[in-house]
Order: structure tokens, then C-alpha cells, then sequence
């Protein structure tokens, strides 16, 4: 437990350390999220927030393969080393994002090219569990994991739209599946969300209404992809399976807010018309429809909004863990 501790309280304290310093930076070189449209804020807002958290990440890593205690051997960090590689391109591709927009096709493209990278080392969702009942998916395993990776990548990006909301998920959804990865003696996944929780937290401290600097898309899609990804080790390794409702809890909220976006965003005609482009492009279109900003145009506050949404996000997690019959396989 301690070294997990430790992990997340380096990167915690480098987040702090780097979060002002890249915002600064960040707003010289007008890299910044100015009002107006379907923005809640009301000034301009340094973006590349994600790269604070990932340095800071990356460090904390680095620095516990140097001069950190023997339990991080070398069979841990072959397991991070897919993890590691994907993630890298998730945030490249956020990264990219954020300076220069890409097209939801070439964004699309590189996250399925992630996926692909995590399950050809074996990470597949190959068997769902239900009501005591578990069905093994045989090929299915390979579009199933590759829908469940890019999906909930996507759906935290999407909560990002208010301060602090996708970052204090993160901080809560990531903790309950680290639970559930040091129970389980899944090592080297709990180091790497000790990793990721750590940071988010200490991003929070910026990110919190009023914003000082957001996470941008290197920031979210990275986060949204390593849970997605990390979730699959605790949800699936080992002689016993958890239930399908336990990973389903703890991310309802993105996976709510963003099954209904894209319901939604379907459902309308585009106006440039029926083309496979010109429906992937409307898709993709933000709109202000989403949980948060449904309850922010009721007159809530935004960090109202944030702090009820945070405790739906606890009370499902803790519910998960409660019902999940957590033991190393």
C-alpha cells in the first residue's frame, strides 16, 4: 500500500509543481480556450493542461523505476510497457488536438490504433459476467474491447465541459478501480492509477471552479483511455470475473452522458446531408445538451453542478465495491 501511496503523492506534488508553470506558458503562446458559443466560462482559459498531468505522471513513473522500492520489478513494468505506448499515442493525439484541430476521423483513427496496440498484448474483455452467468465472447472479445476502450476515451472528453468535473471523476472513478487492482494483486495497473489518480488530483487544485487551466483533450482522452484500459485488468485477469456492473457503476456517468449525446447528435439530419462524413462530423459536434449543462441552464452553479455530480459518482462507486465480491484470484 505504501508504494502506492507514494506514487500518487509524487505525482500529486509534480502536478502542482508544473500545472502553473505550463499554464503560464500556455497562455503566451495563445494556446487558450477563449468564451463564447457553447462555453461556460468567461474568459480566456490556458488549455494544455494535459500535458502538466502527463509529465508529471511520466516523471513519478520514471522516478520509482530508478530509486523506488523492489516491488517494482521487472515483470510490472512489462506489463505498463502496452499501456505506456498507447497511452503515449491517446495524449500525442490530444496533444495535436489542442494546438492544431484534427478531424474526428483522424482522431478516431489513431484511439482505434491505441486499442489495437493494448489488445494485441492480450488485453481483451473475453467473457461478460451477469447475474452469475458468464458468457464467453469468443471473437466478439476483439470489437467488444476495442468499443469499450474508444467509447469511455471519448465519453470523458465529453464530461469535460464544465470546471472540474471530468478531473474530480477521474480522482473518484480511479480510486474505486485501484481497489479493486491492489485486492485483485494486480500490481503494475494499480501503480499506473495510483499514478493518474494522484495527478488528477493534484490538477484539481487549478481546475476547480473558477479554472485557472483546463485539461484540454491530451488531458482527457489520456485519462478516459488508461481507466478505460487499467478497468479491464480488474474486471477480467484471474480464475474469478467481476460482474459487468461492476466497471458499468463506477463510469455510469460518462457512459450515461455520452450514450445520450450520441442517441442525440443520431437521431438529428445533418444539414450538409446523409453522408457517412457529414454524419461522423455532426456526431462529433459539441452541443450544450449534455448532464451538466442541462443543470446549469436550470440556474445550478457550475460548482453545484460539479459537487452533485461528484456525489452520484462516489455513491455508485461505493456500490460497486460493496457488490463487486472483491478477492485475489
Amino acid at each position: 500500500m505504501t508504494v502506492y501511496l507514494l506514487l500518487g503523492l509524487t505525482s500529486l506534488v509534480l502536478t502542482l509543481i508544473l500545472t502553473p508553470l505550463i499554464g503560464r506558458a500556455s497562455t503566451r503562446l495563445g494556446l487558450v480556450d477563449a468564451p463564447g458559443g457553447r462555453k461556460v466560462h468567461l474568459h480566456s482559459v490556458p488549455r494544455m493542461g494535459g500535458l502538466a498531468v502527463c509529465v508529471a505522471a511520466a516523471v513519478a513513473l520514471a522516478l520509482f523505476a530508478v530509486v523506488g522500492p523492489a516491488m517494482l520489478d521487472t515483470p510490472d513494468w512489462l506489463t505498463m510497457r502496452p499501456l505506456l505506448l498507447a497511452g503515449g499515442l491517446i495524449f500525442l493525439t490530444g496533444l495535436i488536438d489542442d494546438v492544431r484541430e484534427l478531424g474526428a476521423g483522424t482522431k478516431l483513427l489513431f484511439e482505434f490504433g491505441a486499442a489495437a496496440l493494448v489488445m494485441s498484448s492480450g488485453l481483451l474483455i473475453e467473457r461478460v459476467t451477469f447475474v452469475g452467468q458468464t458468457w464467453p465472447l469468443g471473437w466478439l472479445a476483439w470489437p467488444v474491447t476495442a468499443v469499450w476502450l474508444v467509447g469511455l476515451t471519448n465519453a470523458f472528453n465529453l464530461i469535460d465541459g464544465i470546471d472540474g468535473l471530468a478531473t474530480g471523476i477521474v480522482v473518484l472513478a480511479g480510486s474505486a478501480c485501484g481497489i479493486i487492482l491492489i485486492v485483485r494483486g494486480h500490481h503494475a495497473e494499480a501503480m499506473l492509477l495510483a499514478t493518474i489518480v494522484g495527478a488528477a488530483l493534484g490538477f484539481l487544485f487549478f481546475n476547480f471552479s473558477p479554472a485557472s487551466i483546463f485539461l484540454g483533450d491530451s488531458g482527457s482522452l489520456l485519462f478516459g483511455f488508461l481507466l478505460a484500459a487499467t478497468a479491464i485488468t480488474g474486471w477480467q485477469k484471474g480464475a474469478t470475473a467481476l460482474a459487468a456492473g461492476v466497471p458499468l457503476m463506477i463510469f455510469a456517468l460518462p457512459i450515461v452522458d455520452s450514450a445520450l449525446a450520441l442517441g442525440r447528435r443520431s437521431l438529428a439530419a445533418p444539414a450538409a446531408g446523409r453522408s457517412i462524413g457529414a454524419i461522423l462530423k455532426h456526431i462529433t459536434q459539441p452541443d450544450r445538451e449534455h448532464i451538466h449543462h442541462r443543470l446549469t441552464a436550470m440556474g445550478w452553479s457550475v460548482r453545484r453542478t460539479v459537487l452533485v455530480l461528484y456525489g452520484i459518482t462516489a455513491v455508485l462507486s461505493m456500490l460497486a465495491l460493496a457488490t463487486a465480491n472483491v478477492t485475489k484470484p
